[in-house]
């Protein structure tokens, strides 16, 4: 064989290979980039999706252009059903636009994102406690930083809502590397054999399926994931000097919170902030750790800017109660409930519970039991006495908890 017809072949089957390397990552799609047919049994599952939502949620929800996003961590991602039928028929498509391990000020950035590539009308916003709190540099004046990373680089738009000049050019990179290389091959021949009922899972509007929780849940127990995630509470909050301010009354989430209002507000979007509810035993942990004044005074700031900037059109929901919702007996080795009520474990509730969030911030008629309210709309309420009624509620029903011991 001549050099020439050598290296004619070579080229040919390097082209076939590079070729079918890509039609298998395209097809498959294990990060959810292409947002390829998900077939039952063969690619409907995907497990390494779980953890890169920073690589596909951005470019997905300029994809799917929804008219309503629900931005936050991990709690709405896993609580906040996109499909719900507690959605109001206004708001049409949902993108659950939540990043487990963000903190506010890159949720607001990658919200900022997501109005700036589409037609958002809606936006439900979870705000959480120990995304606020943290140790501070105290810092000497109000400012909003210029941070750059490989997430905020596929975003369309930066900090102050100016053109991302280095967006395409992010875009092309990660679509390549999720078309050519080895590790997205061996993501998707992970994706092909992991086919099952408990895998890891997101679906297309990004919302987190608790598939692994109901596996961990029928062969331990309730009782693991609830020991787990206390133990790491009270590791986290157990850390002297944290603070919700960086400087006077002022933070960079606070600052975060403020620019997402004022924008609704120019572009005449319906914005609606909720703090997440938590097990009861989370917010005793944060009280025993000495941070509970902290806590109310992250409520009465959220309340302070939503009145200062809203102009009455903005929303905010306080979800963080001791209620018959979120005081309940605690799995244990011994008296292990299967379905722990609405928690998964401390820190993460069901979307059982956010179905009747979304009941009451919309205030739809989409639950055919007649349950009681989950949270306090504080526009309509005196901050202070609401605080003061939850002193009194924690007393009342811990008391009834300890009874039923």
């Amino acid at each position: 064989m001549s050099v020439k017809k050598y290296t004619f072949t070579f080229l040919c089957f390097v082209v076939l290979i590079t070729v079918g390397l890509a039609a298998i990552n395209y097809i498959v799609d294990p990060y959810m980039l292409f947002q390829s047919q998900r077939i039952s049994g063969f690619n409907d599952k995907k497990p390494a999706s779980a953890n890169r939502s920073r690589l596909f949620k951005p470019y997905n929800v300029t994809n799917i252009q929804p008219h309503t996003i629900v931005v936050g961590n991990s709690r709405p991602e896993i609580g906040i059903d996109p499909k719900s039928t507690c959605w109001p028929p206004i708001n049409g498509t949902v993108y659950s636009l939540t990043f487990p391990g963000l903190g506010t000020y890159a949720q607001v950035r990658a919200l900022f994102h997501a109005v700036a590539a589409g037609q958002v009308n809606n936006i439900l916003l979870g705000v959480d406690f120990v995304d606020f709190l943290y140790k501070r540099n105290h810092a000497k004046k109000a400012f909003w930083p210029k941070l750059n990373s490989e997430f905020f680089s596929r975003l369309v738009v930066d900090e102050i809502f100016q053109e991302n000049k280095n967006y395409s050019f992010s875009k092309i990179k990660d679509f390549s590397t999720s078309l050519f290389s080895l590790n997205a091959l061996n993501d998707s021949f992970i994706t092909l054999i992991s086919q099952f009922p408990n895998s890891k899972n997101r679906t297309n509007l990004g919302f987190n399926t608790a598939r692994d929780y109901h596996e961990i849940i029928q062969y331990e127990g309730s009782w693991v994931l609830f020991e787990q995630k206390k133990k790491e509470l009270d590791k986290q909050f157990s850390k002297a000097g944290l603070s919700i301010f960086d400087s006077g009354q002022w933070s960079i989430e606070f600052e975060a919170i403020k620019r997402v209002i004022q924008l609704s507000l120019e572009r005449n979007i319906k914005l609606t902030l909720f703090i997440n509810p938590y097990h009861y035993t989370y917010l005793e942990s944060i009280r025993n750790a000495g941070y509970w004044e902290e806590f109310e005074t992250f409520k009465k700031s959220l309340n302070n800017i939503v009145k200062k900037y809203g102009k009455e059109k903005v929303m905010i929901w306080d979800f963080s109660l001791y209620s018959d919702y979120t005081v309940s007996p605690i799995p244990t080795k011994v008296v292990n409930f299967k379905k722990f009520d609405w928690f998964w474990e401390p820190a993460h509730y069901k979307a059982e519970l956010g179905e009747l969030m979304l009941r009451d911030m919309y205030d739809m008629h989409c639950i055919k039991e007649n349950r009681k309210p989950v949270g306090v709309n504080l526009n309509n309420s005196n901050i202070d006495i609401h605080l003061s009624y939850q002193q009194k509620q924690r007393l009342v029903l811990l008391n009834k908890i300890h009874l039923l011991k």
